[in-house]
């Protein structure tokens, strides 16, 4: 599931953010864009969410190792409140994140 809201993170950040001069805001939320992770900051709300995408580099140049190389972890911070459960921090992401990855999508297809 974090490897979805990973891609769909990316989808928004490629298609609204990437080309901002300096970090900036679309309706209320920022994403940036590391290395290895994004960061989210809903403004009003005082949510900040980071997601990364770390690699096993021992599984990738191991050999025929039937194991992912890739894991994922998500962290989410609403004002003083730190989330715990993977499930509501991915849900929560989702809620903030919706319209603009639909916006994202209609921008993908030429609408």
């Amino acid at each position: 599931m974090l490897e979805k809201l990973w891609k769909d993170i990316e989808l928004i950040y490629e298609s609204q953010f990437r080309l901002l001069k300096k970090p900036g805001y679309v309706d209320d939320i920022i994403i940036m864009s590391q290395d290895n992770y994004y960061y989210i900051h809903q403004i009003s709300k005082r949510i900040e969410i980071k997601i990364e995408k770390n690699y096993n580099l021992v599984r990738m140049w191991g050999g025929d190792i039937p194991y992912d190389i890739t894991n994922y972890k998500i962290y989410v911070k609403r004002g003083d409140q730190i989330y715990t459960s993977e499930n509501s921090m991915i849900e929560l992401t989702y809620k903030i994140i919706t319209p603009l990855l639909r916006d994202s999508k209609l921008k993908q297809i030429g609408v």
